[in-house]
């Protein structure tokens, strides 16, 4: 993780890191980097087995995480991402590598800033774009509309695997 930006975590801190014990327990539980323009990210070991889990990034440098990644299957890789891109502390989007192959399946998203999703994307048959798409058009806090490509692949569909 020598530049900051590899989402694989066997590869340690970089050179200039701080070391961390965030739980004051002796032994150290992550790293923090602070970038040129004062933004931030912390790569933790969140559960204490030895190997890092969770990354935060500080976009703005205002001390709170706008964005959150997790290894969630501890294979070392980022499974699961949420972004908080208003800044007000409750995630925007979400994504997820829900069959562990690597590739994001799911997204979801809070369009309207309430904090309650109501549009998600699904890719199921792992080809990296979205096959159904569900919204709540009425903002009742539930999926009421389901669109479906027809054989699995919809031109325009958003490419989860770049989300």
């Amino acid at each position: 993780m020598s530049d900051g930006t590899d989402a694989n975590f066997d590869a340690g801190a970089p050179d200039d890191a701080q070391a961390v014990d965030y739980n004051q327990d002796g032994t150290e539980d992550g790293y923090l980097v602070t970038n040129s323009d004062g933004s931030q990210y912390e790569v933790l070991d969140t559960d204490g087995d030895g190997a890092y889990d969770t990354v935060l990034v500080d976009t703005d440098g205002d001390n709170a995480a706008d964005a959150v990644g997790v290894d969630t299957d501890g294979d070392g890789v980022i499974d699961a991402v949420a972004v908080d891109t208003n800044h007000d502390g409750v995630a925007d989007y979400a994504a997820a590598d829900t069959d562990g192959d690597g590739v994001i399946d799911t997204a979801v998203a809070d369009t309207d800033g309430d904090g309650v999703a109501d549009v998600a994307y699904q890719d199921t048959n792992g080809d990296g774009t979205a096959d159904v798409a569900y919204s709540d058009t009425d903002g009742d806090g539930e999926f009421d509309t389901q669109a479906q490509a027809p054989s699995g692949t919809q031109t325009g569909a958003p490419d989860l695997a770049s989300a």
